[in-house]
């Protein structure tokens, strides 16, 4: 639902979406490779880096808190200054981020210092809203749209416990 949303946004305000699970990367992957400058170094940014310099874009980091602290870090500067390693994101780039809270997940800690630098939404979507959006989607097939319509039970809920025997 997460991702679905952004991609609206993104829709939404005309811009290109760039998607990238942070969960998934090293601080290398956003600082890019070092490249020999005469007689210094410098980084070579990600392509998708710098596309969202070069253009308006929406940068989605997703699974921010799934993210090392490295990677987190790297991020806050991203998030904050809106630049990594020299390149500034084009000032109509959007940077957007999601999580998943809970026990229920392997998630780290979030820098509160980071945490405050977005806008937060948290999303808990009722079975009703899910039936409506799958119903329009075209993305469920109908028999399990008429399951969970016909079974009024708290199958799309993460935290309800099913018993044994029972059919989550």
């Amino acid at each position: 639902g997460k991702s679905q949303g952004v991609a609206q946004v993104a829709k939404a305000l005309q811009l290109e979406l760039i998607d990238r699970r942070v969960s998934q990367m090293t601080e290398g992957d956003l600082l890019g490779l070092p490249s020999q400058d005469g007689e210094t170094t410098r980084f070579l940014p990600p392509d998708w880096i710098k596309a969202a310099c070069n253009g308006p874009k929406l940068l989605f980091l997703d699974e921010l808190n799934r993210a090392t602290t490295e990677v987190q870090q790297a991020c806050f500067q991203l998030v904050l200054d809106r630049e990594i390693n020299g390149y500034r994101l084009h000032p109509d780039t959007r940077v957007m981020a999601a999580i998943n809270t809970g026990g229920e997940y392997q998630v780290s800690e979030m820098d509160p210092a980071l945490l405050d630098r977005f806008f937060v939404v948290d999303l808990q979507p009722t079975e009703d809203e899910w039936l409506s959006w799958a119903a329009t989607s075209g993305k469920v097939d109908t028999s399990i749209i008429d399951f969970i319509r016909q079974s009024k039970t708290t199958r799309l809920d993460p935290s309800a416990k099913i018993g044994p025997g029972q059919v989550g």
